[in-house]
C-alpha cells in the first residue's frame, strides 16, 4: 500500500490531474519496446504486461492488449517487444504495427540496447522523439505512456542510461506543449541493479515495474 501511494504521488507531482478517475474506459493497449517487453528475464515471461492487464481490468476497465507477438502465459500475450532491438528498429516495427492493431494507448519502453550497444547515445533522445511522432500520428492512439530505463550492472551503460534519462522530461514536454497526451513514468526509480537477472534485465522488479505504469493511468 506504500509503495502504491509514493508512486501514484510521483504520478500526480508529474502530471497533476492528467488521468484522475481512470476507470470505464476502453483500453486497446500496444506495449512497445525490447526485451522488457517481451518478459525476457521475468520468470512467467509476462514482463509487467499481466499486472498492468489484471490492475486496469480491476478498475473497471475493459483491456486488450495488442501486437504481433506473443509472450508469457496470461490470457492476451500480444504485444510489440522485439529482444535486442534498437531504438531505429523499433521505430520500424511499429510503424508497420500500427495501421494494423490500431491500439489507443502505447505503452513505451525503449532505449536500454543503444545504450548497451553505444549506439549514437547523443542523438537516442532524437530518435526517440521521432519514435513519439510516429506513434501520435497513427489514429486512433491518444495516449502513449513512456518509461525511462531502468539501471544497469555495468558502469560505462548505466551513465549513457542516466544521461538519456535526463533527456526525457523535455521530450515529452515537446509533446504536451503540442497539446499531445505523453506521459512519463520514472521506472529508473522503482528498478534496483538487483534487480536485474544479467545486469540488464528485470527480474523481481518486474513487480514494482508493472506496478508503477498503472499510476500513468491515473
Amino acid at each position: 500500500m506504500l509503495l502504491r501511494q509514493s508512486l501514484f504521488a510521483v504520478a500526480l507531482a508529474l502530471f497533476p490531474g492528467t488521468y484522475a478517475g481512470f476507470s470505464g474506459k476502453t483500453c486497446r493497449i500496444m506495449p512497445l519496446g525490447a526485451s522488457i517487453t517481451f518478459g525476457v528475464g521475468s520468470t512467467d515471461g509476462n514482463g509487467y504486461r499481466a499486472a498492468l492487464y489484471n490492475l486496469l481490468a480491476a478498475d473497471g476497465n475493459t483491456v486488450n492488449m495488442v501486437g504481433s507477438q506473443k509472450g508469457g502465459n496470461f490470457k492476451d500475450p500480444d504485444n510489440e517487444g522485439y529482444p535486442g532491438f534498437i531504438i531505429s528498429q523499433v521505430t520500424d516495427k511499429a510503424n508497420a504495427a500500427m495501421p494494423v492493431q490500431r491500439p489507443n494507448i502505447v505503452t513505451l519502453l525503449v532505449g536500454t540496447n543503444d545504450m548497451l550497444q553505444n549506439v549514437d547515445v547523443g542523438n537516442a533522445p532524437a530518435r526517440l522523439t521521432t519514435l513519439i511522432q510516429d506513434v501520435l500520428d497513427a489514429p486512433p492512439l491518444t495516449l502513449v505512456v513512456l518509461s525511462t530505463l531502468p539501471p544497469n550492472g555495468d558502469a560505462a551503460t548505466n551513465t549513457r542510461i542516466n544521461a538519456y534519462n535526463a533527456a526525457l522530461p523535455a521530450v515529452v514536454k515537446s509533446f504536451t506543449d503540442a497539446g499531445r497526451s505523453v506521459v512519463l513514468v520514472d521506472s529508473h526509480a522503482v528498478v534496483a541493479v538487483g534487480d536485474l537477472v544479467d545486469g540488464t534485465l528485470i527480474c523481481s522488479g518486474c513487480v514494482r515495474l508493472r506496478k508503477h505504469y498503472i499510476f500513468a493511468f491515473h
